[in-house]
């Protein structure tokens, strides 16, 4: 008696929500029935199940999913203390207040961080929620927290919770993705900067490499660049005798008096993408013209998005 008073309250509710509703409507191979089966003009059908006797978690999603292959949705209710598959599948549990059955968990609506409990629902009403699509069934991707008497599989929320949850998911990832590239570049600007040290006390070994840089020294807009990096730095700056190095895409390294390599004076954005060093080495670009800057910064971020899609190319590949 119990189960068939229920299925009479889901298709009234249905019916209150504006769609026709049958009851014990089997499927055509008669692999499924349904307890209420609503439906409406377009032939969208949904399942109403009242389960009241045991099931386990199994059976209960190999109906639902029997019902599925046939483009029946299947929602399924019980008014028992203890349900084991209660969230397994689309599913809630009621309770009677007085003459009224009302809908208790796992109603949920998403905080920004977790999930938490949404108040009790009378059944008409929930009924007629998830009919239209104010209610939807999800999976949650973030903590619960008394949204029902244990974590569940599958909640019910309003469809801006959901969207609201993927959003901050979205964002988190992307957050983490920058961090993490952000110590990849941090990693490289290190070895980048080992290979300008190198090069530099490679060069101070060779005495002709001196009249070079002396060379360089004389070069237009060269004596402002330098200026300006002191400034920078705090300290005196001189061209490096490393100068000539092929990773500074024919400018000029300025160091300061120990040889740290502390700028580059007009490098030259090359036929092919830009030297992976200098992406790398994340020291100040300096130029005599503004010309000369728009057009190699330019090309490196035209080198740098080359390198972000070989990098997700690689993960991608990865994964």
């Amino acid at each position: 008696m119990a189960h068939h008073l229920l299925k009479l309250e889901l298709a009234q509710a249905a019916r209150e929500a504006g769609w026709m509703a049958e009851l014990e409507v089997s499927g055509r191979d008669g692999r499924w029935r349904a307890d209420v089966l609503a439906s409406t003009a377009n032939r969208r059908r949904v399942a109403l199940e009242a389960q009241l006797a045991s099931i386990t978690a199994a059976e209960i999603r190999a109906r639902t999913q029997r019902m599925g292959a046939d483009g029946v949705r299947a929602y399924w209710f019980s008014d028992r203390s203890r349900i084991p598959w209660l969230g397994a599948v689309p599913s809630v549990r009621l309770v009677r207040e007085g003459q009224n059955l009302v809908a208790v968990e796992p109603m949920a609506r998403f905080t920004g961080d977790y999930w938490g409990p949404e108040p009790f629902i009378p059944l008409a009403e929930f009924v007629g929620r998830v009919l239209t699509s104010r209610l939807v069934s999800h999976a949650p991707r973030t903590p619960q927290r008394h949204v029902a008497r244990r974590p569940v599989t599958r909640l019910w929320a309003h469809p801006k919770c959901v969207l609201a949850e993927a959003k901050k998911l979205a964002d988190e990832e992307k957050r983490q993705r920058a961090a993490q590239e952000e110590q990849e570049r941090a990693e490289w600007r290190g070895y980048a900067r080992e290979e300008a040290a190198f090069a530099e006390r490679t060069a101070r070994a060779d005495p002709d490499r001196a009249a070079l840089a002396r060379h360089s020294a004389r070069l237009p807009g060269i004596e402002q660049a330098i200026a300006q990096a002191a400034v920078m730095y705090r300290t005196r700056v001189t061209v490096g005798w490393s100068v000539g190095d092929s990773r500074y895409s024919s400018g000029v390294p300025l160091v300061n008096d120990g040889g740290t390599l502390l700028a580059v004076f007009d490098p030259l954005p090359l036929v092919g993408p830009c030297p992976n060093f200098l992406l790398d080495v994340g020291l100040p670009m300096l130029f005599p013209t503004e010309e000369r800057r728009q057009r190699f910064e330019e090309h490196r971020a035209t080198s740098e998005r080359l390198r972000r899609q070989a990098r997700a190319e690689a993960l991608a590949d990865d994964e």
